[in-house]
């Protein structure tokens, strides 16, 4: 690039070659970068690259033939056509990539949109008379060419600069496309106004042709000119009181082709021509100011995605609905907070744009259902919120009607219909109620709902608001245990027999966790570990049992020679932990414990990632550690499961064995022990009660079991006690 300079500004022996051989480099390095990064579209660079081969082989017969000005003319004619091709190809609305909602408008936003393309218009018309006026008024070809290329140039340098202003990031190589372009424009507007018809290589305007010509080469070889011709760049817009600023160059037009025309370069048209197309466009700027600040104000009480209310337009609503109330102290309202169950799934499953999708119809839906009665509000997420006026139905009925039939998900392959479920809470408005507080209330209603598994309408009462901040409390508290905090309370272990169903033999135990509260006393699993999901503790629960576990079977080992194995359960958050085999090493490593008497218990979980704990577990019964699957038979995904891990032992689910309270065989049952045999897999019963389940059991091929009938959980001592007794091969040892 600085060599280009010196030429460029040296003797003009020199100069010629230089501008030739950067004038034959610009068409083809575009060549070159289309090659290497493979644009999509591929149109508009080879419309670059034939413009520049239009010019330069312009200029070169020039140079191998000084008069042949015809010929050179039509060249540079053609190029010009191709650079006005090009550039109106911007401006036309490209089709909106596949599957994107579009965004509801209103009527003050399109004619907003309608506003810039008069501006547009308008101008254009006004070069394109000035230009026909001009050519008709002169008869020699060359003269002619000449004389339109001054407002062409004008026009198409201000139209690129209200694009260029009006798009939020058009990247390296479109902003080198943009500074290119109107280089270029400079150059031939210069040359017309100097008498010019064409930039010759020993013409002081080729420095300024050859920079625009180094600068078209170096868009073309930026790795961003694959995407600067896409839609999605393209349409990249930037907020409406910014692209206000695209009108300034517009507004230039008038005045600028006014006088080039009285300069002697061109036919004028009449005086009112140009002062009508400048109140036009004075006009309409006006209104589009007017209209961008109407917009902006909408857009700061509107959720961008959905147009209904975000959270400053419901509280306004919220306001109104409570000034225009009677006073007293009767309800004059509801508020109800509600999200869809398992959105995440619809996420994961058909990708975010679908769910995008789905949130729209949702809300459309919703504003239909409530209408006039209220106002219908996205909070975030998939999360919405209904304000309804005492005469509007009640939110179990709202949602019923908007929930009764599923959505269509329009994905790129097909239409999906999806039914949708919603968990809701809601509360009583009053004249004295606060925003806060109530969807507070609201949001302790809908805690409710989904400790108690969802697609449900519950109405706020203090007894939740008591149960939510119980469960916040243990939560608090398990965050001190956890964190080594002495006035929570211990975790606590028990073990409950893994025997052998033919002769009783314990075989090992399964560690299952209690916590010995200081105040609730202790807790069964089903009162903690839920919390500790939703807080993000189970994987250190997970991981303190896994340790204490293996400790007290080194403590066993120690007092006998018997030795047996020992099942810990792993939850979802240890599933999704990257770090899983680790901490299981660790722990085994700090025990002494040879891995291959370790059982890691899983079970299925709701939308957990086919990938979670694939690896870890794969692993870790690599070396030797066994996996256990935990209520098989009562899941959708079970067989995945046992596809996807290195599952060594099927847990029969406890419903399978209560039928054989009743029913002497189960084919389902006799199934499952006949694949586990093809597969090579343990079958372990669970929840086994009685000795008729037992020998119901044995019939049917189990070779393992558990429950109530050989022993419960039992504290260490205990198990230890019974378990390494000579008669621990007698079941009535337990």
């Amino acid at each position: 690039m600085l060599l280009t300079v010196v030429a460029l500004t040296s003797a003009a022996p020199t100069r010629v070659p230089t501008v030739v051989l950067v004038a034959v480099a610009a068409v083809v390095v575009p060549v070159v970068g289309i090659v290497v990064h493979r644009p999509r579209p591929l149109l508009p660079w080879l419309a670059v690259a034939a413009m520049l081969g239009f010019w330069a082989a312009g200029m070169l017969d020039l140079v191998a033939d000084p008069g042949a000005e015809l010929a050179a003319s039509a060249l540079t004619q053609c190029g010009l056509v191709v650079a006005i091709g090009l550039i109106a190809s911007i401006f036309v609305r490209r089709r909106r990539a596949a599957g994107a909602p579009r965004p509801q408008r209103t009527r003050a936003e399109a004619f907003g949109r309608r506003a810039d393309q008069y501006v547009v218009g308008a101008v254009v018309a006004l070069g394109v008379a000035q230009v026909v006026a001009t050519a008709a008024s002169l008869g020699d070809p060359t003269h002619t060419w000449a004389a339109v290329v001054a407002p062409v140039d004008v026009v198409l340098a201000c139209l690129l600069l209200r694009f260029a202003a009006s798009r939020h990031h058009l990247g390296a190589s479109g902003a080198l496309l943009i500074a290119a372009a109107l280089s270029t424009a400079l150059c031939d507007a210069l040359g017309t106004m100097d008498g010019v018809r064409f930039v010759l290589p020993d013409d002081g305007l080729a420095v300024l042709w050859t920079a625009a010509a180094l600068l078209y080469a170096c868009a073309a070889v930026q790795p961003s000119m694959a995407v600067v011709f896409t839609p999605a760049l393209l349409q990249h817009r930037r907020s409406e009181s910014a692209r206000l600023l695209g009108l300034a160059p517009l507004a230039l037009i008038p005045g600028a082709l006014y006088a080039i025309g009285g300069a002697g370069l061109g036919q004028r048209l009449p005086t009112w021509a140009y002062l009508s197309v400048a109140a036009l466009v004075g006009v309409l700027a006006v209104l589009r100011g007017a209209q961008a600040v109407r917009s902006s104000e909408r857009r700061a009480t509107q959720d961008p995605l959905t147009s209904l209310a975000n959270r400053r337009g419901l509280s306004q609503a919220f306001d109104a609905l409570l000034a225009g109330s009677a006073s007293g102290p009767g309800p004059v309202g509801r508020v109800c907070l509600m999200d869809l169950d398992h959105f995440k799934h619809v996420n994961d499953t058909f990708g975010h744009e679908t769910g995008d999708r789905l949130l729209v119809a949702v809300g459309t839906r919703l504003r239909s259902a409530v209408g006039a009665r209220g106002t219908v509000a996205r909070s975030g997420g998939d999360e919405f919120v209904l304000l309804l006026t005492p005469g509007a139905p009640s939110p179990d009925e709202l949602l019923h009607a908007v929930f009764r039939e599923p959505f269509v998900l329009e994905t790129p392959l097909a239409r999906h219909p999806q039914a949708v479920t919603v968990s809701a809470g809601w509360t009583e408005l009053h004249a004295a109620s606060q925003l806060t507080e109530s969807l507070a209330d609201a949001d302790v209603a809908l805690y409710s709902v989904k400790t108690t598994g969802r697609a449900a309408v519950a109405c706020f009462s203090q007894r939740m608001r008591e149960d939510v901040l119980g469960r916040l409390s243990i939560a608090e508290d398990l965050r001190r245990l956890l964190a080594g905090g002495t006035d929570a309370g211990s975790l606590e272990l028990r073990y409950q027999p893994l025997v052998a169903l033919a002769d009783g033999a314990v075989l090992g135990c399964e560690a299952l966790v209690r916590w010995r509260h200081p105040e609730r006393g202790l807790l069964a699993p089903d009162a903690f570990l839920g919390l500790a999901e939703e807080h993000g503790l189970a994987a250190r629960i997970d991981e303190q049992v896994l340790i204490a576990a293996l400790a007290q079977l080194a403590t066993w080992d120690r007092a006998s020679s018997r030795r047996l194995f020992m099942s810990v359960n792993l939850g979802r958050s240890s599933m999704l932990d990257p770090g899983l085999d680790d901490r299981v090493r660790s722990a085994l490593a700090a025990s002494g414990i040879d891995p291959t008497r370790l059982h890691l218990e899983i079970t299925e979980h709701e939308e957990l990632p086919s990938t979670a704990g694939v690896a870890p577990l794969s692993r870790l019964a690599a070396m030797g550690v066994h996996v256990s699957l935990d209520d098989f038979g009562v899941g959708y995904t079970s067989l995945e499961y046992v596809r996807r891990y290195p599952i060594s032992t099927l847990k029969i689910d406890r419903s399978l064995v209560e039928e054989l309270r009743h029913e002497e065989t189960s084919d389902l049952l006799r199934g499952v022990v006949l694949m586990a045999g093809c597969l090579g897999i343990t079958v372990l019963a669970e929840g086994i009660e009685t000795a008729v389940q037992h020998e119901r059991l044995l019939a049917h091929g189990v070779e393992q079991g558990q429950g109530y009938a050989f022993a419960p959980p039992l504290e260490h001592d205990r198990f230890a006690a019974r378990a390494f007794t000579p008669t621990q091969r007698a079941l009535a040892a337990f």
